[in-house]
């Protein structure tokens, strides 16, 4: 028999074996082709798709790839933990470490090439469909053609050929340096009664302590706290499983308790040792799928929210006395009823530029009076009752040194109670109170000092006066438009601004662009993460049904014995049913525990980092846990599914399934 003929042979007999992780690494592959074939779309690269959509596709193309290193190297040094005997054997037999060393280069060369252009097939299939979804979800204007560029097969050929070719060295070399007692006698050559140290403990649970402290209390800045936050959490994990879990269960095993229970504590304490390790990397891949989820499914509603108190009007027209814009404000409603678009309110605004001056400090403004702010105020109110910073009315005022600031873009650091206003040459002493209501859309592409968002409100009369001593080019008016449908205006809004030439661009502001950009970018980061999510999932539950995988001829020896002495099947089937339930779902509960303290710490860390208090107001928190809710359900009742079919499909092979 040639090399030729025992590879084939091999691949063959262990092929039931071998169908799991092929199938993976074959996903992997088709995942990676989809998206590469999506991004390196010449039509796609020159659609009007936002940079910051375009350069998060590359992103989660990169972490498919990181993903694939990682599974490929772990899971194949799984399966071939299962066949040390087998390679133990023929060692003994006389076959050389430097022959068996061959014979699994081949064989993960010959699997590795099989998966690689099975997943290029399936991923360029898939590709076709998955543009179909990215260019519903990007909601583009154009129809763009489907395409395979070269790309799809050069790139994703030669990072997975490096990859298995890498992978098949390191797993051919690791194998031919173990001995024939080793790999005939696996596991049962370190066999040990479990111990568990107090001091491990302790530091395993003060790790996960100080880690959820830092989270929740002293978590000020990402780059300074996530990656402590995350080692800690990770050392903690791994200490858990195998130090307090192991004390836990060893003190469990008290005299008394019935055997079926005995014999569980008794498996699980001698085996939880060895299983931290696997339960620590399915705890970790549970808690990035659900954090990333959590995170993306609630900042999609954090920012619908958001988009709608940054830019409360629907669209805000301005122009300058002096300079008046090209789009009148007969015209924009002249557009409304032609594109059968409602208008529930429109108001038309007056105010001048200016600066508050207090010591060093200066802060642009715009002057508006108390009329026209009241106005401008109630149409807000009306268009959108739920704002609580819009709640409470301005009370009048009642002598001209006195006025309201609202600065709802910067909270600065200094008191801007008693304060010059500068309007031209003429300058006001004010005694002011602070707001935080917003009724100007602010003004992207125009400099702070120009125009702003901070509007200062004085008497109908200082208004007056200052009126008369400014000069026309710091007169503006700001006509405001609400519109009850406003999500589907961006029809109307994109034929105001052919209306209007390049330099007044600027002066159009609405709410509906702004909200379509970052919806685009958030849909495409849930559609993306969805496929991420998959992978890490398949590769969790991978991870724990690999790891008994390897361990099915030690619980056959188990069983057997057992058997001999009155255990039945059905005993043994509930045995292994308890076993698997615990081992499948104790990272979960663990994982979820670890992404509600990671998305409260995310919560606080965005509330914090922001100059204003509207995420304070829009309550974080509790949309982030309450998007979390429905995404942790989702991937339990995944997981359970996948636990199902990995617990038949044992029994059947421990010949269980009928007890």
């Amino acid at each position: 028999m040639n090399w030729r003929n025992l590879v084939t042979k091999n691949m063959l007999r262990n092929l039931r074996r071998y169908i799991g992780y092929m199938l993976a690494a074959t996903i992997a592959v088709a995942i990676f082709a989809m998206f590469t074939n999506f991004v390196d779309n010449p039509a796609v690269r020159a659609a009007p798709i936002t940079a910051a959509a375009s350069q998060l596709l590359v992103a989660f193309r990169v972490l498919v790839a990181l993903f694939a290193i990682f599974f490929v190297f772990y899971f194949h040094a799984a399966l071939m933990r299962a066949r040390n005997k087998e390679f133990g054997l023929l060692l003994t037999l006389g076959v050389t470490p430097h022959q068996i060393g061959r014979l699994i280069f081949y064989e993960s060369l010959l699997i590795g090439l099989l998966a690689l252009l099975v997943g290029i097939i399936l991923g360029i299939v898939c590709a076709y469909f998955f543009q179909l979804a990215m260019l519903a979800i990007l909601a583009l204007p154009v129809t763009l053609p489907f395409a395979v560029p070269p790309t799809t097969f050069l790139t994703t050929g030669m990072f997975f050929g490096i990859v298995f070719f890498l992978e098949a060295c390191w797993i051919s070399s690791s194998v031919t340096r173990r001995t024939p007692r080793v790999l005939l006698l696996g596991a049962r050559t370190q066999q040990a009664p479990p111990k568990a140290s107090w001091w491990s403990v302790f530091a395993g649970l003060l790790c996960i302590g100080v880690a959820y402290d830092l989270a929740l209390q002293f978590s000020s800045s990402i780059t300074s706290t996530m990656f402590p936050i995350i080692g800690l959490t990770i050392a903690g994990t791994y200490l858990l499983f195998s130090q307090c879990s192991v004390m836990l269960l060893t003190r469990l095993r008290q005299p008394g308790i019935p055997g079926m229970r005995l014999l569980l504590l008794a498996r699980l304490s001698h085996r939880m040792s060895d299983y931290a390790r696997m339960l620590t990397v399915v705890t970790v891949l549970n808690a990035v799928v659900l954090i990333g989820m959590g995170t993306i499914f609630g900042g999609l509603q954090v920012f619908e929210m958001q988009a709608v108190h940054l830019l409360p009007f629907s669209i805000q027209l301005l122009s300058n006395t002096a300079h008046p814009t090209a789009l009148a404000s007969t015209q924009v409603q002249q557009e409304i009823e032609r594109q059968h678009f409602s208008l529930q309110a429109v108001t038309n605004t007056s105010f001048i530029t200016g600066t508050i001056a207090q010591g060093q400090h200066r802060v642009p403004v715009l002057v508006m009076d108390l009329s026209s702010f009241v106005r401008l105020q109630e149409v807000e109110r009306q268009a959108h009752p739920d704002f609580v910073e819009n709640q409470n009315n301005v009370q009048a005022l009642t002598s001209d040194s006195q006025g309201y600031i609202s600065t709802p873009d910067i909270t600065y650091g200094f008191s801007l109670q008693r304060s010059q206003l500068v309007v031209g040459k003429e300058t006001v002493s004010l005694q002011l109170e602070k707001s935080a209501t917003r009724v100007i859309n602010p003004w992207f592409g125009i400099a702070d000092n120009d125009l702003t968002t901070n509007v200062l409100v004085v008497t109908d009369v200082r208004y007056a006066q200052l009126m008369d001593s400014t000069p026309l080019a710091q007169h503006w008016q700001v006509t405001s438009y609400v519109l009850p449908n406003w999500q589907q205006s961006a029809p109307l809004v994109q034929a105001l601004r052919q209306q209007l030439p390049a330099s007044q661009q600027t002066l159009l502001t609405d709410t509906v662009t702004n909200f379509n950009s970052g919806k685009q970018f958030l849909s495409v980061m849930l559609f993306a993460a969805f496929f991420i999510s998959c992978l890490f999932f398949l590769a969790a539950g991978s991870a724990i049904y690999f790891k008994l995988f390897t361990q099915q001829e030690e619980d056959r020896r188990q069983f057997q014995a057992l058997e001999r002495i009155g255990f039945t099947r059905r005993e043994a089937a509930h045995l292994l049913s308890s076993e698997f339930l615990l081992l499948f779902f104790l990272p979960i509960v663990l994982a979820l525990v670890h992404s509600i303290v990671a998305l409260l710490d995310l919560a606080n860390l965005m509330t914090s980092m922001h100059s204003t208090d509207l995420f304070a107001q829009l309550g974080l928190s509790t949309i982030i846990l309450q998007a979390f809710v429905p995404v942790s359900l989702l991937y339990l009742v995944s997981f359970m599914v996948y636990f199902w079919i990995a617990r038949v499909g044992y029994l059947r092979r421990m010949q269980l399934a009928a007890a």
